[in-house]
Order: C-alpha cells, then structure tokens, then sequence
C-alpha cells in the first residue's frame, strides 16, 4: 500500500515518514504506562501508603485526585508550551521531573512534601499525556495514524494492569519505597534511552496568555472536537468501573474483564477507520452504549459486549486528533484539551454516580449513562456541522 502524502506539518517543516517508527512507537509508549503508573502506585498501594504514614485512605486518596487537578487547570496551557518547546524536549523533561519526584517520594518524605511531590509529578503526568501521542504521530506514516493512536488509547488501561500486576513483588522486595524507587529508575531509563532516539524541532513562537488561549482553543472545532466526546466518556467510565461490578455479580473476575474487553474496543478503532470516520466511531460508541446499558436490566452477558462498545471512544477520540488536525502545533493543542476534558470528566463522573446510584440503584445508572451518552452524540454532531461549514 502506498502512503498518503505527509499531513502533519510545523512551521519547520518535520520529516514525512513513509514507514511508522514502530520501534520508537512502542519506546514512547511504555514511557505511557510509567505516565499512568504516576497514578496506580498510589491508587494500587493506598492501603500500604496510609500505614507509612499513619493517615486514613481517605486522606491519601487526595494524592492521587490532585493530580488530576493540575490536568484540568493547566490541559490547556500544556499543550502550547508543548508546541512552543517541542516534543522531544516536552517528553524528555517529563520524564526526567517524574523520575525525581518519584525518587524524593521513595525516601518517604514528610506528609506536605509528599504532597507537594504529587503535585509536581501531575506537572510530569499532563507534559507527557500531550507530548507521546504528539510525537507518535509525528514519526508515523499517515496510514498508520489511526493504528498508532488506538494504541495510544490503551496506555492508561494497560498501564494500571501492569502496575497491579508487578506491585505486589515490588512491596514484598522493599515496601512502599521500593514501588517508588522502581518507578524512578523507570523514568530515568526510559529518559536516558530516548534521548538520542527522538527527532528533533525547532521551538515554535507561539504567544501565551491563559484566556485568551482558552478561548481560542474552545472557539476551534476541529481542535476540541476529540476532546469533546471524550469528555463524556470519562464521565462515564471510570465511574462504571468502579460501581458496575458489585451491582451486577459477585464473581471476583467481572472487575478485571470489564476494562480488558474495553481495551480490546480501543485497540479496534485502529482498523475500523480504514472504512468509517473516527467521529462516526463515537457516535456509534455512545449509541451502542446507551442502548446496550439500557436493555441489559443488570444482565452480566449484555453488559460484558457493552464494554467493548465503551471502549470504541477513547480510540475513536484519539484517531480524531490527526483527522482534523493537520499542523503539530494543532495536534499538541488537542492533544491538551483531551487531557484537560480528560480530566475534569474523570474526577467528577465518579462522586456523580455514587449520588444518583444512592437513591435509585441501578436504574439510575442506566439512565444517567443514557443521557450522558446522548449529550456526547449531541455535542459531536454540532461540531461536526462547524467543521463541515468551516470546510472540511
């Protein structure tokens, strides 16, 4: 098959790669899992931290939403100062403030200079979800841009499962420190190995103001649409991972095969927009979600398909960012509201259920999931008619 021509392009004019990089594609990726290990080593060891230091879960669960916080502020910003410094840079630096925050935690530092480290570290975290899929594209031949950002779409999924997975030795071996030291080494090696290995660009003079960047950013359909419909699902999915299980069985193994199955819905986008467009995609996930979810009266066998339908959009969502972004700088932008919507949509889906749940069970669920799923379609067919009007 013969490559379409380069689309994405910079005020210097990056190489067209006419073969993917899928060496420094996987490199760049595991660096995604270290970023979403930034979560999991607290979220997955909260109960071992609280003991160290002698707090509640509750108060150390604050350790983990803080970072998310610093998504929702800074998103945005994030992803100019990502354009302006470049990417290489962007991720090299991430990493490498990562691996010392990571480091100053494992010497188990006083409460408010842990705290302050996580807050550091969502610094690391937001450079590094704008400035990998950034780059991934960048080195990628445009045919392989859907492919690439579809497994981009699993780094957050598959990082957890990997965190839970070698957490447990991690402790046995040194405890809480360890986790954190491994976790440095991690981030410093991976920083050491793609040093030489990332493309190089010039910085891009790019003005930055706070408003008047937000404002610019919201005004741009073709930017914000990715971020729109992703959104809606982060209102969702975090927060029917954490209810579903317990409402609709009892078997331990429903926990873990709800976000594999959505995996296996992400990493699918990548083929399925060889012949559907990525918007069409999330409009298809939001539909077959609400009516899946709707039908299933608490049934496990329709709720277990339905999980595949759900993880349709956060790979559709990605694979929009190179569809109607066609400049690095737009790329790195979107790549900014993804993670500031992202965030926002994680940390508030959550305490939202658990209100509706409360006081009308499962039923409310279903219903909450429904209307969220049709303000998602209805958000992305209004930006999709601006996008068509401003000419496709």
């Amino acid at each position: 098959m013969v490559d379409a021509p380069c689309t994405i392009r910079s005020a210097d004019p990056m190489t067209c790669y006419v073969k993917t990089n899928w060496i420094l594609i996987l490199i760049l990726w595991a660096a995604g899992l270290l970023a979403a290990a930034q979560f999991g080593k607290i979220s997955l060891a909260l109960a071992e931290v609280s003991v160290v230091y002698a707090q509640t879960q509750t108060m150390l669960s604050l350790a983990v939403s803080v970072m998310g916080v610093i998504g929702v502020i800074f998103g945005a910003v994030v992803g100019i100062l990502v354009a302006r410094q470049g990417a290489r840079r962007a991720v090299l630096f991430a990493l490498g403030l990562g691996a010392l925050m990571s480091l100053l935690q494992s010497a188990l530092p006083p409460l408010p200079i842990f705290f302050v480290s996580r807050l550091i570290e969502g610094v690391s975290h937001l450079v590094l979800v704008v400035a990998i899929p950034t780059l991934m594209i960048q080195i990628s031949a445009p045919r392989h841009y859907s492919i690439v950002m579809g497994l981009w779409g699993m780094f957050f999924g598959v990082g957890f499962a990997a965190t839970a997975y070698v957490l447990p030795g991690i402790y046995g071996v040194g405890g809480v420190p360890a986790i954190f030291a491994v976790h440095a080494a991690g981030m410093a090696t991976l920083a050491l190995v793609l040093w030489p290995l990332l493309p190089r660009a010039a910085r891009e003079d790019i003005p930055l103001n706070w408003i008047a960047l937000h404002l610019s950013l919201y005004g741009n359909p073709r930017v914000i649409a990715p971020a729109f419909g992703f959104f809606w699902h982060t209102l969702m999915f975090v927060a029917l991972l954490t209810f579903l299980p317990d409402l609709i069985s009892d078997m331990p193994w429903v926990a873990t095969a709800l976000p594999l199955i959505a995996l296996c819905g992400t990493f699918s986008v990548g083929f399925l927009t060889r012949y559907i467009r990525p918007d069409q995609i999330a409009v298809i996930s939001f539909v077959g979600t609400a009516v899946l979810m709707g039908i299933s009266g608490g049934s496990l066998w329709i709720i277990l398909p339905a999980f595949f339908v759900i993880g349709l959009l956060p790979g559709a969502s990605f694979a929009s960012i190179p569809y109607y972004n066609h400049t690095q700088t737009d790329v790195a932008r979107a790549n900014g509201a993804m993670a500031q919507l992202g965030n926002l949509g994680t940390s508030t889906g959550t305490p939202i259920y658990a209100l509706v749940i409360a006081d009308f069970g499962f039923p409310g669920l279903t219903v909450l999931t429904t209307v969220l799923c049709v303000a998602g379609i209805l958000c992305l067919v209004i930006i999709r008619k601006k996008i068509v009007r401003m000419g496709e």
